[in-house]
């Protein structure tokens, strides 16, 4: 909506009570519009629900949220997925995975990728092995690897085909 400009001869305090009215009418649009959009989810939408979203109180359900950016790409998805447990995958300007963070039965992970969308890093607390970090090359083969079996640190270098070139402990 575009602002009345007063013509030059009507007096100040008309033209700013035009203005007050103008900033208020926008309020009450935007208020009413989101009371419209409360109105067709909660009670329009099957019982509290649309489509696989269902507001209760303060609480939003869902299985799945998808963030985008203002052109439309995928941005985030937050999910629990079969295998996984809950799970957030953030996607880079390019549309490929950035970063995603799980909580499998075995533990919680948290993995990086490269710009091309490489496997780079995992970082995962394990219960059985403990705290490990792992880091790939660039066509995803661990080359370093530092866990914490107990109290006992371990560091291995890894050449291209997997095998230790180099331990600690």
């Amino acid at each position: 909506m575009t602002p009345i400009t007063p013509a030059p001869d009507l007096p100040t305090d008309l033209a700013d009570r035009v203005r007050r009215l103008e900033r208020a009418n926008r309020r009450l649009a935007r208020i009413a519009g989101a009371s419209a959009l409360l109105f067709t989810l909660v009670f329009l939408g099957g019982g509290g629900s649309i489509g696989l979203v269902r507001a209760a109180g303060e609480e939003v359900v869902t299985q799945r949220l998808t963030l985008t950016d203002p052109a439309g790409g995928t941005r985030a998805i937050l999910s629990v997925v079969p295998g996984l447990g809950p799970s957030l995958v953030i996607y880079g300007e390019n549309g490929k995975a950035g970063a995603a963070l799980a909580f499998p039965p075995e533990g919680p992970n948290l993995v990086m990728y490269d710009s091309s969308g490489q496997l780079r890093l995992r970082l995962a607390t394990i219960e059985a092995a403990g705290p490990s970090l792992v880091l790939n090359d660039s066509k995803r083969k661990p080359r370093l690897q530092v866990s914490l079996a107990g109290d006992v640190p371990n560091v291995t270098l890894l050449n291209d085909q997997g095998k230790p070139t180099w331990r600690t402990p």
